[in-house]
């Protein structure tokens, strides 16, 4: 690893972290204001009620006694949130690993260096991998800016380890889109079944929430939205046990995008 190719990735993306780190911390400014309403907290937890127990996985808790506290609002709306909109991210991030310069014939040219494809690949994933981290360390920084600023009693420790929990999952989402660009070789094919990969992933954890039984807790199991425990480190029953899963499964499908990359034909 020579760090070229790292440097260059964030030298010409860094904007990245400003643009959606301020969008999703704009998002958690909102939830940190409503938060400083007990009244508005309260309302919604008994709109929420009343409506069915799949409305209420998708908002992320468990329970509705989780959303009448300042912290249980704040990482079962704003983290389940943040979690699909940083998975877009993750998906633009994985195609630019190879995908996007393959097509255009940058590619090409990147390849003539004396460089390594293996070295390339991980200079590449690591650099998008920074600025995944750049951009939940600003939004966990405006979240929680907004919370003194509002008054709101809450757990600023705990809440901060609950947006930096949404990283492996953003890791895995970028790694698979990588792995899919490789293996389906068009843009618009791999961008599709990226986007299938998270959507069923939203729709199992959601289903598998609400319902019971063995089926449902296969659901869940398969979503890595249900490894992203924001509202379990709230509630004590953080299990690091889930997110090393995350990031073996990050690890293993990255080991096996530098093998495709570097036996496979560029350009074909």
């Amino acid at each position: 690893m020579t760090g070229i190719v790292f440097a260059n990735t964030v030298r010409t993306s860094w904007k990245q972290i400003l643009y959606w780190g301020l969008g999703l911390g704009a998002l958690g400014f909102y939830i940190g204001f409503i938060a400083s309403s007990s009244d508005i907290i309260q309302g919604y937890a008994d709109l929420l009620a009343s409506m069915p127990p799949a409305l209420l996985q998708a908002f992320g808790a468990s329970s509705i006694d989780v959303l009448r506290t300042s912290e249980g609002w704040i990482v079962s709306v704003f983290v389940a949130e943040a979690g699909i909109f940083l998975s877009v991210f993750a998906v633009m991030a994985g195609m630019n690993i190879t995908a996007n310069d393959e097509q255009s014939g940058v590619m090409d040219v990147i390849m003539s260096l004396p460089i390594s494809r293996s070295a390339y690949l991980l200079e590449r994933w690591v650099g998008y991998a920074a600025i995944g981290l750049g951009i939940l360390l600003l939004c966990a920084a405006i979240t929680l800016f907004s919370l003194v600023l509002f008054g709101v009693d809450a757990r600023m420790d705990l809440l901060f380890i609950s947006i930096l929990n949404l990283y492996p999952g953003a890791l895995l989402v970028m790694t698979v889109t990588g792995l899919l660009a490789l293996i389906a070789r068009r843009r618009a094919l791999a961008i599709g079944l990226s986007a299938a990969f998270v959507v069923a992933s939203y729709i199992f954890n959601v289903i598998g929430g609400a319902a019971s039984g063995a089926i449902a807790d296969l659901m869940q199991g398969l979503s890595f939205f249900s490894y992203t425990q924001g509202e379990a480190i709230v509630l004590g029953n953080f299990d690091p046990a889930n997110t090393l899963l995350l990031l073996l499964v990050v690890l293993a499908g990255f080991a096996l995008s530098v093998r495709m990359f570097i036996s496979r034909d560029l350009g074909v």
